[in-house]
């Protein structure tokens, strides 16, 4: 069971580039998100694994939409001198029967996902929305037609994420998730993600998020 990718908080679209191009890693592509005052910018690593990094965009969420803009703020709000804070992280499903099994028994939600423009594919999200107070916990995610199929310049070359410490009850993460996903370190708390590890086929891995 393998992570899939990691979406991190940034103050500005400059700081995001900023502290990417720092770690040796390329953008691929970026986007305004339709409706939430956020932009994004992706980073593929390797076997269709990303980062997604989200950032304010000046645009007001529209009426009853999800409330990413205001949890990011307050993220980055209590942790100052970081530049990217991790927000949410997805587990990749291969087969789709399996997520909605895992979906129906722990009464969580399944969305139909279109396509993101070219080299982004459509993709069926599980657990969006109901872990918004247990962010914990990971939502499941399978593409039909495959990973996003994305490249970027990396300065150094990634081998993709190689582990993430997530404060939360094991038990429970592996529950819905239905096995221990691979690199996943849990700590004491509840607070969601701290910070993911990237290796790199040359040199040391690197940390992004939250101090140790």
């Amino acid at each position: 069971m393998e992570l899939d990718h990691v979406v991190l908080a940034a103050r500005t679209k400059v700081d995001a580039e900023q502290a990417l191009s720092r770690a040796g890693l390329g953008i691929a592509r970026g986007r305004t998100i339709p409706g939430l005052g956020l932009s994004n910018l992706v980073v593929p690593l390797r076997h269709g694994q990303l980062l997604e990094i989200h950032y304010p965009n000046g645009e007001a969420p529209a009426p009853g939409a999800p409330p990413l803009l205001e949890f990011d703020k307050e993220a980055l709000a209590a942790h100052p001198s970081q530049p990217l804070v991790p927000m949410a992280w997805l587990v990749a499903v291969e087969d789709e029967r399996r997520l909605r099994k895992l979906a129906t028994t722990h009464e969580m939600s399944v969305i139909e996902a279109p396509a993101e423009g070219p080299g982004f594919p459509p993709y069926t999200l599980a657990g969006f929305g109901q872990n918004f107070d247990r962010r914990f916990l990971p939502c499941l995610i399978h593409w039909p037609e495959g990973p996003p199929v994305l490249s970027a310049a990396h300065r150094r070359q990634p081998v993709g994420i190689t582990g993430i410490d997530v404060a939360g009850p094991a038990g429970v993460i592996e529950g819905w998730c239905g096995g221990k996903p691979n690199g996943l370190h849990t700590v004491p708390g509840t607070a969601g993600p701290l910070r993911v590890e990237i290796g790199f086929v040359d040199g040391a891995p690197l940390k992004l998020g939250l101090a140790e």
